[in-house]
């Protein structure tokens, strides 16, 4: 029958289905196509010819008729919800927080960036709340000392099946939610980075290696509009290739343009709050899974599994038990350790491969992004970078390189990079934890199992902490003097507690130089025209927009 004949939703449902069922696409019309069907579509063409009919001549006017009824079973339904929540947080000493809705909890109500909503409702319901955000029942730490009560008790130490990236990276140590993994691989890990010279001259003198690179890169666009994320990506990732690798790789080599271009599409696309997380049978939905860009971040994820296998084969035939080049070569000796000791060790090509995956994803992104909010902060603030650049001046010269050691003695630059990381706080919402069990914090009930988020953008914007904290003020960190740097314990860029961030020394390290070694060669500048949004974009960081910046050469 014409379609103007036939209810919208079974003609919908109807024309789907046979286009499914066909086993021929591109064949001529319905009719011919029943040549093609098998036992189980003659079935379901039964269905359409049989089924389909009966249901719009007895069960379509019956909902007519039942409206009302229907209606009010609904609105019952959710009265009874309702009530069913107010009375079990009644009987409990759960935190207060949002009511929401039934199924999608308080999901309608929150916008992309969660941190601002967070704070919001943090005024509201105090320093511990919780919220339902589809499935997933959460508790948010709103206050700094509720989240250092919490992050330093072992019941908050695990982290959550995280749904998408647990299938992108099932062995993950540092992001999966195996506790015992990441017990293991994090001492390894920062046992690995002291041997390989973190700490020592070594790491140091690599990064600075890769800062000059950069700076060079920079001279040659001779102060026009430049889009410095473009050179700076491939300069972080080349900081990360060193300690991992042992080399690092030119800017227009062609592994090093996939690996660049793979990391930032898997970055882009993974999110800790998505919605597979929250509805986690949702990836099983084929149109849903294409338009939330999981089978991007999975085909992504497949590009770097082959490279980064291709590196640890080739370590593999060269490794030489002594001459230690890297982090794989000292991996892949403890692999062979593990498997004469330790049966149950957790230490395999698999861990290896996601180990290598995690450096790479959270080692390059968070401190790429930490200096390019350097770079546009102090391009927003010119009398901030003159003096910045008073200082270097000062205790470098114009010539000579920036050292780790030349921190202590450059009090205001120091005072500029930690205010740039309070004020926009580079990572807003920490990596999700988990309670492994029954545990209390700021006087509330916790139960095993629940996600846990601490609110770092609220720790580093409360007024009861920090005076006028919507400003930009670098000065807030300096004794009266100005002579000597005077941290917060309101402070926690890199997290707090047993989960925080074992790259924090390295991170320093790399921000420190590119930083120094930036104003040290240039003027850093937006193009008049250009208008700056400095409020950012939530992901697992707080990104900006690719502006462009000019590096205008100094004299």
């Amino acid at each position: 029958r014409r379609r103007g004949e036939t209810d919208k939703i079974l003609y919908k449902t109807e024309t789907t289905l046979r286009i499914k069922l066909c086993p021929v696409r591109r064949c001529g019309k319905y009719n011919d196509r029943k040549i093609f069907l098998t036992c189980r579509e003659m079935k379901m063409e039964y269905l359409f010819k049989s089924v389909i009919p009966k249901m719009r001549e007895n069960i379509i006017p019956k909902i007519e008729i039942y409206r009302n009824e229907i209606l009010f079973g609904v609105c019952a339904f959710i009265l009874a919800y309702i009530i069913m929540i107010l009375i079990k947080k009644a009987r409990s000493n759960y935190p207060p927080g949002p009511m929401g809705l039934p199924i999608v909890g308080y999901l309608p109500f929150i916008s992309e960036n969660l941190h601002m909503d967070f704070t919001e409702l943090g005024k509201k319901y105090g320093d511990v709340f919780s919220v339902k955000l589809g499935s997933q029942n959460i508790v948010v730490l709103h206050g700094t000392e509720v989240i250092k009560e919490a992050f330093n008790k072992p019941e908050f130490l695990g982290r959550p099946p995280l749904s998408s990236l647990e299938a992108l990276n099932p062995y993950s140590p540092f992001f999966g939610y195996d506790f015992h993994a990441w017990k293991e691989q994090r001492r390894f890990v920062v046992q690995s980075m002291k041997d390989l010279g973190l700490g020592k001259t070594k790491i140091e003198e690599d990064v600075m290696d890769e800062v000059n690179h950069f700076v060079k890169v920079l001279k040659s666009h001779n102060g026009q509009p430049t889009d410095v994320k473009k050179p700076l990506s491939p300069s972080m990732s080349n900081n990360i290739s060193a300690l991992v690798f042992g080399k690092r790789y030119d800017y227009d080599n062609p592994d090093r343009q996939l690996l660049d271009e793979t990391l930032d599409e898997t970055n882009e696309f993974v999110s800790q709050i998505s919605l597979d997380f929250l509805f986690p049978w949702i990836r099983y939905i084929p149109f849903v899974a294409r338009n939330l860009n999981i089978q991007r971040s999975f085909t992504a994820i497949k590009k770097l599994d082959k490279f980064f296998r291709q590196e640890i084969d080739a370590h593999a035939k060269s490794l030489d038990p002594g001459h230690v080049r890297d982090f794989i070569d000292r991996y892949l000796l403890e692999i062979e350790a593990q498997k004469e000791k330790n049966p149950q060790t957790t230490f395999h090509y698999d861990m290896l491969l996601s180990s290598v995956l995690d450096i790479f994803g959270a080692g390059s992104e968070t401190v790429r992004t930490s200096i390019l909010w350097f770079i546009y902060c102090v391009a927003a603030f010119p009398d901030t970078q003159k003096k910045v650049q008073q200082e270097i001046m000062e205790v470098l010269g114009s010539e000579r390189n920036p050292e780790f050691q030349d921190l202590k003695s450059m009090p205001y630059t120091h005072a500029v990079m930690l205010e740039i990381m309070r004020w926009r706080s580079i990572v807003p919402l920490n990596l999700l934890h988990y309670t492994l069990g029954a545990s209390t914090v700021g006087g509330y009930d916790i139960p095993k199992g629940i996600i846990v988020i601490a609110n770092f953008w609220n720790a580093h914007h409360d007024p009861r902490y920090w005076n006028e904290p919507e400003e930009f003020k670098p000065e807030r960190f300096l004794s009266k003097d100005g002579k000597s740097v005077v941290k917060s314990s309101n402070y926690m860029p890199f997290s707090t507690g047993r989960r925080a961030c074992p790259g924090e020394s390295m991170a320093y390290i790399e921000m420190f130089l590119y930083f120094t070694s930036i104003l040290q060669k240039f003027d850093v500048a937006f193009p008049p025209e250009q208008k700056v949004d400095f409020a950012g974009k939530l992901a697992v960081t707080l990104r900006l927009e690719p502006y462009l910046v000019r590096f205008i050469p100094r004299n």
